[in-house]
């Protein structure tokens, strides 16, 4: 067997390690609401990046649209939607889901909101509420978070 040890080769050569398998579990749908065409852009690049498909609006009406015609896993909606408050967007989303669908889950994304409009979302149904700028650290945590809770 030394023989066939190649030059510079380690005579103990250990197998190449298995890598995990990844999860049969498919990626998340992903609505992403801003007005911001930067941001918007940047989010649905991250959110592709991390393994999960993405659609975009920039309006509520656009997305209440979205939400009519496909299912989501997850709605990422700025908290500066132009004609509404974002308690309002977030009860038009929710009603916008239907009985008969599956909610999808609402994370809004604000550079200031105080505690007490915080706790109105989550009342409204919001799951999260995260910091802008959205970088991709703290949306792969959420995005792993929402993955392990969604059913299937």
């Amino acid at each position: 067997m030394q023989g066939d040890l190649r030059p510079g080769q380690p005579k103990f050569a250990r197998p190449p390690r298995a890598r995990p398998a990844r999860s049969p579990r498919r990626g998340l749908r992903v609505l992403v609401v801003d007005r911001d065409e930067d941001r918007r852009d940047l989010i649905c690049v991250a959110v592709s990046v991390l393994g999960h498909g993405a659609q975009e609006a920039w309006d509520t009406r656009q997305a209440i649209h979205a939400l009519a015609v496909d299912a989501f896993d997850v709605v990422i909606v700025d908290d500066q939607t132009p004609g509404f408050d974002v308690l309002e967007v977030t009860e038009l989303l929710v009603a916008a889901t239907g009985p008969a669908r599956r909610r999808p889950a609402i994370v809004v994304v604000s550079a200031d909101l105080d505690i007490p409009r915080r706790f109105a979302l989550f009342r409204a149904g919001v799951v999260e509420v995260v910091s802008r700028p959205l970088s991709l650290a703290p949306l792969h945590g959420l995005l792993a978070r929402i993955v392990r809770a969604v059913p299937g």
